[in-house]
């Protein structure tokens, strides 16, 4: 991504006002650095620090360490590669919904129309009172929810297209057409249990605020996520409510005869079921969920429902970019975001693959050019984008001089992803903490040592780019844990504390924080020479393992020792998997 982009980025941060005093201020700092990681190396490694740092900072959570949404998104992170075998076509999600996430800020960032749209739809005090004090943090919350998981129902959809294309394989082997061919689909016995939202507060008190605003509340129930969905629809767009509430309530069944699946419409639910659960176990404003969480649910939905089915469906116009400014941004940042999508379907791997962009984002113009390499990006790529959005977005209210797609061929890529394992995590604030041992640690090593001291010895007063590298570090501590069998937890856990590293365990993380320390140096231009020159980004310690001096692999052989000793400090404790 080009850098033009990458400083729309760093002006939405800085432009980025939240409420919570100095710790929210530096949870903003981690947030920016990590989108700044992820913008130089689009990597899932990379990709999952931006969820974590989002879904740590706006979490509601039970007591304990679980967030159950990074949890389904651990899981999510390689199950598409995983599933993929009997998939014909199939890309990444993963990276993809964090590149939309980026894109959608650079957006609000770079183009006064959409702010003004989004203001003019979600900015009245009056109405919505429980409202993030600022437009930025605000639109920041929901655009989060809406862009970090609305690919996350995407397993029904996988499992849908594997079932029907191995069915087709070990039919159609004897060329025998006469019968027709084989239809399957997916049914549910108790949909509702799905579709429902557990009533946690009596339901009178917890929906009473909303129920009285709205005399549509009367037909629906608000503990129903298909229900909260189709009155959002009448509410922003105008459809008579019982007759999309009707086709949304047979919407599974539709998909069902018609053998396809519309991963959008499970993803909302998934956010509206664990949201509502979440605010009413932990007694926050019910009208939090009611406005914000539901608008973010809707776009969701939207992003495929509108032009699958809304637009023929009830004879809709192209949607305005105010009348639901989050799901107007996600269908319009869903359909670019075409680069860097590892394929990963059987006939996907033999097309051409989009290895970067270049995006220009103004007042009054989106320009983009995508750049293949190899293969030359076939016309009807170009033309189906615009086709699509002249039925379903008017573009010309946010960029009234248009929409510009260049497509420029260099050579084939395909991106292979690597292999994680899904483990319980830790709050975002014990790895703060962490860091926080990390960085006192090598304080009181170097004054031990009586070596140089070369940043600030307060981790407060950290420059914003160093206490990142040490949060993400502290981060990088428990992926080289689990790789070695344990994991980071909570201190009351459950679990019995491990108290020492085997020699064995200690050498093997001391390989890997050497291999991550150099990663992290490369990263940003530093070679190796013989003699250590940080102006000139050299260093005398940029050798692999088997080359470095003994003095050098007993520092990382410490670091693996003091990993349990850092835990405590941090009140967490290392536990077996």
């Amino acid at each position: 991504m080009d850098s033009t982009f990458a400083l729309l980025v760093q002006r939405f941060f800085d432009e980025l006002e939240v409420s919570g005093g100095d710790l929210a201020a530096k949870k903003k700092d981690y947030l920016a650095q990590s989108v700044s990681g992820f913008l130089q190396e689009e990597t899932k490694e990379n990709a999952f620090f931006v969820y974590e740092l989002f879904f740590g900072t706006y979490r509601i959570s039970l007591c304990g360490s679980r967030n159950p949404f990074l949890d389904l998104l651990d899981t999510l992170r390689d199950y598409e590669e995983r599933a993929a075998t009997l998939i014909e076509k199939q890309r990444d999600h993963f990276v993809h919904s964090v590149n939309v996430f980026i894109l959608g800020l650079a957006i609000y960032a770079g183009n006064c129309n959409y702010r003004k749209a989004f203001q003019q739809a979600v900015m009245d005090p009056v109405k919505y009172p429980e409202n993030l004090p600022t437009a930025s943090e605000e639109f920041f919350f929901r655009w989060g929810l809406a862009a970090l998981f609305h690919d996350v129902g995407y397993p029904v959809e996988i499992i849908s297209n594997q079932m029907s294309r191995f069915l087709r394989f070990v039919t159609d082997t004897d060329q025998d057409r006469a019968l027709g061919e084989v239809k399957a689909h997916l049914e549910f016995e108790n949909f509702r249990r799905f579709n429902s939202i557990a009533e946690v507060q009596p339901k009178k008190a917890f929906t009473r605020a909303y129920y009285d605003e709205h005399d549509s509340a009367v037909y629906i129930d608000l503990l129903q996520p298909i229900d909260l969905l189709a009155q959002r629809i009448h509410q922003t767009l105008g459809v008579d409510m019982v007759p999309i509430k009707n086709k949304l309530d047979l919407y599974h069944a539709e998909m069902a005869k018609h053998g396809f699946v519309d991963h959008g419409y499970y993803s909302a639910i998934i956010v509206l079921k664990w949201y509502g659960y979440l605010i009413q176990t932990t007694g926050q404003e019910p009208l939090r969920f009611f406005h914000a969480i539901v608008d973010s649910a809707c776009a969701i939905l939207l992003h495929n429902y509108f032009s699958r089915t809304l637009v023929d469906a009830f004879h809709l116009p192209p949607m305005e970019p105010e009348q639901n400014p989050i799901a107007y941004l996600l269908m319009f940042c869903d359909e670019m975001q075409d680069w860097n999508r590892a394929a990963y379907g059987i006939l996907e791997k033999y097309r051409t693959q989009i290895n970067s962009a270049n995006v220009q984002i103004d007042d009054e113009r989106f320009s983009i050019s995508y750049y293949a390499k190899k293969s030359i990006i076939p016309r009807v790529f170009v033309e189906s984008k615009q086709k699509l959005f002249s039925r379903i977005l008017n573009l010309n209210a946010v960029f009234s001089k248009g929409l510009e797609i260049n497509c420029i061929a260099l050579e084939e890529i395909y991106c292979e992803a690597e292999r994680d394992v899904t483990v319980p995590r830790p709050l975002l604030e014990n790895m703060e903490q962490l860091a926080r041992a990390i960085h006192e640690s090598y304080i009181e090593s170097q004054r031990a040592n009586k070596a140089a001291i070369r940043v600030a010895v307060d981790f407060d007063a950290l420059e914003p780019s160093v206490r990142y590298s040490n949060l993400r570090q502290a981060m990088n501590l428990n992926k080289k844990l689990r790789a070695l069998g344990l994991a980071l937890v909570d201190c009351n856990a459950e679990g019995e504390a491990v108290t020492a590293l085997s020699p064995e365990q200690i050498e093997r993380y001391a390989i890997d924080e050497h291999d991550d320390w150099m990663r992290g140096k490369m990263r940003f231009g530093w070679v190796y020479h013989p003699v250590r020159d940080d102006a000139l980004l050299r260093h005398d310690c940029l050798l692999p393992w088997n080359e470095l001096p003994q003095e050098q692999r007993e520092k990382d052989r410490n670091a693996a020792r003091n990993v349990i000793r850092l835990a405590a400090l941090a009140k967490m404790k290392v536990v077996h998997l």
